[in-house]
């Protein structure tokens, strides 16, 4: 691990170093047409740039060897804990019914060996799982007719006069 780190931050501080080379190159050419006071300031640019550079590697190579020096159980056994969230009763009972679900698609479109029935995959198992729980969510049981089915196949009252008349 460290071999690769450090490969990785010596690759980092080649690409620094040929940014600062091509910044020395062209800012002189930049500054030829400034006032003497910008001329001055540029000309510590590239010092100012090389021991910010110095210092930000040295800052990562030390974060580094502060890592391979911690003992590896210290590491794994003291992972960074997050909160739990907390989850709430209806996502908990959503997820139970949505498990039920999942189990009576998968039922109804799998062989007793388990493999899927010809033609179907498990889009089909999905989508009718969800068709599942929202019946179960809506209440509506096996064998039971909506109102609105009901009331089309009925057809029209025969005591007439709709809800006036009741």
């Amino acid at each position: 691990m460290a071999s690769r780190i450090d490969k990785l931050i010596d690759q980092a501080e080649r690409t620094n170093e040929a940014i600062r080379n091509l910044t020395a190159l062209v800012l002189p050419l930049i500054t030829q047409a400034a006032p003497p006071p910008v001329k001055r300031a540029t000309a510590i640019a590239p010092r100012i740039q090389e021991e910010g550079a110095e210092a930000y590697f040295d800052a990562i190579r030390g974060v580094v060897q502060l890592i391979e020096d911690t003992p590896s159980n210290v590491r794994m056994n003291n992972p960074i804990k997050t909160a739990k969230k907390v989850r709430s009763t209806a996502q908990k009972r959503n997820d139970k019914m949505q498990s039920q679900a999942f189990e009576m698609a998968n039922s109804a479109l799998r062989k007793t060996n388990g493999q899927l029935r010809k033609g179907k995959t498990q889009r089909d198992v999905a989508v009718r799982a969800q068709k599942e729980l929202k019946r179960m969510k809506n209440g509506t049981k096996k064998g039971q007719v909506r109102k609105t089915a009901r009331r089309a196949y009925e057809g029209p009252r025969k005591s007439g006069g709709g809800r006036r008349g009741r």
